[in-house]
């Protein structure tokens, strides 16, 4: 499904300015590349201050681009749901790379107070260097 017909629920534009009016967002440099029904793509630009000793991005900069993009991925199905949290995230790394990364997450189960959902993560060249497992726990209504 593309953004414009999830737009009823929670489109594109409301993704990118959600993420534009977060002052960790900023920080990161995190930008939304696409919205779906259940699914979202965010990207990093690779930065100097993202960098671990060897030249590498930090693990947690793969790990902010999935968490990321599966808050986005929820409020696809939810709409806008600023208060769902992370209650845990495992994240297998597997290779480094020093350029820019996209994640893509994809919502697996949507329940009534907790969300599971996974997220892969890919370099520029579109190699596989991260794999994130990730459950949020939704405000009560």
């Amino acid at each position: 499904m593309d953004d414009d017909t999830v737009g009823s629920i929670f489109t594109l534009d409301e993704a990118r300015g959600l993420v534009a009016s977060q002052p960790f967002c900023r920080w990161w440099g995190l930008t939304v590349v696409e919205i779906g029904d259940g699914t979202a793509t965010v990207g990093l630009a690779a930065a100097p201050h993202l960098l671990r000793p060897g030249g590498v991005l930090h693990g947690a900069s793969y790990e902010v681009v999935a968490d990321l993009a599966m808050w986005l991925a929820i409020m696809t199905r939810v709409g806008s749901e600023p208060m769902a949290v992370t209650v845990e995230m495992k994240t297998s790394f597997l290779r480094g790379t020093s350029g820019d990364i996209t994640g893509t997450a994809r919502l697996l189960k949507l329940g009534r107070r907790i969300a599971f959902g996974q997220a892969e993560v890919f370099d520029a060249d579109g190699d596989l260097v991260a794999h994130s497992t990730l459950s949020y726990i939704r405000p009560t209504v």
